[in-house]
């Protein structure tokens, strides 16, 4: 095994370990109430203990009967990917009939965990490539002022003489704390800031570990972040001051909801740097102090910016109202007494805490709504993400008005 590949193994096994500090926390402002905030290193057990693990594989690790989730990543909110599990039912229950095994009946805790798990997996992102890293280290200038194996300039530290083991993570927090003085320097010798896309943070990184004598990994460089602390962190670094997170906060730039994050830790560390230019110039300008952070507060940093995303905006129960007449609903279900008897009374089924709660109730309910759409020849209701969220939000208010 290189050693490249060696690093990408341990970055996943303590993916594992670390990301047990990191829990769900987005903006309650666009959350329909905070929910998936079990730690994904618990859904990796429900994972496991469920069979999911013989049909799917993560990373390599687990069966090929169903795609590969380390490869097959999942892009979207919480209710995008419960809109996914349900809708992959029916060819689900196939081979699971063909195979003899049982349906996995999960608690609401198992649902949180599972659903958390399965939406922090591309958080990871990909091994990074030492060739490409290496022509990164001349294009985006940064053997102009570093050396690296006794080749560059002086300007800035030869970083091949690091001592400790370089994580993408410690590489975007130096480069990050360094901004302000590296921006002078930038001017100085003429040099474009560079900007940083894709796999390139993680590449560079790679590409600079070459040069340096190996260490022992630590395992505080695959630290993935607590969201709840990063969102503290977003007030007392004076974040806030300038963005706002579900419209409070500063107007000077972006709505931190309004920003794309779903990518990779190292992709949205790559977005941080090639804002700080022109966040540098501002806070310049208006004399304000540039916010540093440790590595440990750029993970909590990170990992909540791409909680965000994860949230889903509130449901529309006047749409969730025509999703449960002309999805069939009533087919079975009744709704306060109308509608058929052969399920329960939608209003009935129970408190609707948040819209896990709805989604582990659909999930156990499936085989025997499987057995009643066969028996009146009906077929299985597709759902996307957004209609999963109406139907919760019309669902909720009829239980409100009992």
């Amino acid at each position: 095994m290189t050693a490249e590949k060696y690093h990408h193994t341990y970055f996943l096994l303590t993916l594992f370990i670390g990301i047990t500090w990191m829990f769900f926390q987005g903006a309650s402002a666009v959350a329909q109430g905070d929910y998936c905030q079990e730690s994904p290193w618990k859904g990796k057990k429900v994972f496991k203990e469920k069979g999911c693990i013989q049909c799917h594989a993560v990373y390599g690790r687990g069966g090929d009967i169903g795609p590969d989730l380390g490869k097959k990543k999942f892009y979207g909110t919480y209710m995008q990917l419960a809109s996914l599990m349900w809708n992959h039912l029916p060819r689900m229950f196939t081979v699971m009939e063909n195979r003899k095994r049982p349906f996995p009946k999960l608690t609401e805790k198992d649902m949180n965990k599972l659903l958390a798990y399965l939406a922090f997996i591309r958080y990871v992102g990909e091994p990074g490539n030492e060739h490409r890293g290496v022509k990164l280290l001349r294009s985006k200038r940064c053997i102009v002022c570093h050396q690296f194996g006794g080749e560059g300039g002086t300007i800035g530290p030869d970083l091949s003489k690091r001592k400790e083991y370089l994580s993408s993570l410690s590489m975007v927090r130096a480069m990050w704390n360094h901004g302000p003085q590296m921006q002078k320097i930038f001017r100085k010798q003429g040099i474009e800031p560079p900007e940083f896309s894709g796999t390139e943070i993680v590449d560079l990184t790679v590409a600079v570990r070459s040069y340096m004598s190996p260490s022992r990994v630590p395992s505080r460089a695959f630290n993935l972040g607590e969201p709840s602390k990063g969102r503290e962190l977003l007030e007392s670094k004076g974040c806030t001051r300038c963005h706002a997170v579900a419209g409070k906060g500063g107007t000077v730039g972006p709505d931190f909801t309004t920003v794309d994050f779903n990518y990779s830790v190292t992709q949205i560390a790559g977005k941080m740097w090639n804002h700080l230019p022109r966040m540098w110039e501002m806070m310049s300008s208006e004399k304000m102090a540039f916010p540093e952070f440790t590595e440990e507060e750029m993970a909590d940093v990170i990992s909540y910016l791409y909680a965000l995303k994860l949230n889903d905006p509130p449901g529309d129960s006047k749409a969730g109202k025509k999703i449960v007449e002309q999805r069939n609903c009533l087919s079975c279900h009744s709704l306060r007494g109308t509608g058929s008897k052969d399920a329960p009374d939608l209003a009935k089924i129970g408190p609707l805490r948040n819209p896990v709660s709805l989604i582990t109730k659909m999930w156990n309910h499936a085989p025997v709504m499987k057995k009643q759409l066969e028996k009146k020849s009906l077929r299985w209701p597709w759902l996307s993400g957004k209609e999963m969220t109406n139907v919760y939000a019309y669902l909720q208010s009829v239980a409100k008005k009992k």
